[in-house]
């Protein structure tokens, strides 16, 4: 009997993964929605392989104090470059627009601000304390609530996340079991409570991100 390699086998799971999601929201997706099944399909198998793409390099960010120095780094940097190119004499200045365009070098300044600002404030949720979180399951499960409730018209939750020995229920607690990735441990790890919690952050996240955005535009 040939033994199948780990490619060939992730593979037929992948394969087997897909087909199980697609019944799952065949049966269970509002009647106007059934024909959104492929595409929905789709985009949780992207998830998987999302979460399988960041797990494989989790050396490069698990460590939440070098992620968060690195993008200070790199928000101080672009903000040196544009104070270094704002003081540059008028003689250079015509010799760069001359060779990039006016519009390119305006451009460049746009982009510092804004690489500035994003890393600025993706510095500022970055863990600082505590155990590290596997931000690749996070991003996995966020993703997976996202399409959720963009499909069922429900917020995303997980049932039986009180005690110690409740398991999970609920069509999203299902749609997690069945959109496991690759990579993901085929057994155990869902656990309610820390899918409650995770839930509970986005939520947190959502509110946060609409409060910021109403302060930059009270401030233009």
């Amino acid at each position: 009997m040939t033994q199948r390699s780990p490619d060939t086998q992730a593979e037929a799971r992948a394969s087997e993964r897909g087909k199980n999601i697609f019944d799952f929201l065949v049966r269970e997706l509002p009647p106007t929605k059934t024909k959104q099944a492929p595409y929905l399909t789709e985009a949780l198998l992207h998830a998987g392989t999302r979460y399988d793409r960041l797990t494989a390099r989790k050396h490069e960010w698990w460590r939440f104090g070098t992620r968060a120095a690195l993008l200070k780094d790199v928000s101080e940097g672009a903000t040196r470059l544009a104070k270094s190119l704002s003081k540059i004499d008028i003689v250079t200045r015509d010799d760069l627009e001359g060779r990039m365009g006016p519009e390119k070098l305006e451009a460049i300044f746009g982009s510092l601000h804004l690489l500035w600002k994003e890393t600025t404030e993706l510095a500022m949720q970055v863990q600082r304390s505590g155990k590290p979180r596997d931000l690749a399951e996070e991003r996995w499960i966020i993703e997976l609530a996202d399409i959720y409730e963009n499909a069922f018209g429900k917020r995303a939750a997980v049932g039986g996340s009180g005690g110690k020995t409740a398991k999970p229920r609920g069509k999203f607690s299902r749609l997690l079991e069945l959109g496991r990735p690759t990579s993901y441990p085929r057994y155990g790890k869902l656990n309610p409570r820390q899918v409650d919690r995770i839930l509970k952050r986005r939520k947190a996240d959502e509110s946060s991100f609409k409060f910021r955005r109403w302060a930059s535009l009270a401030r233009e």
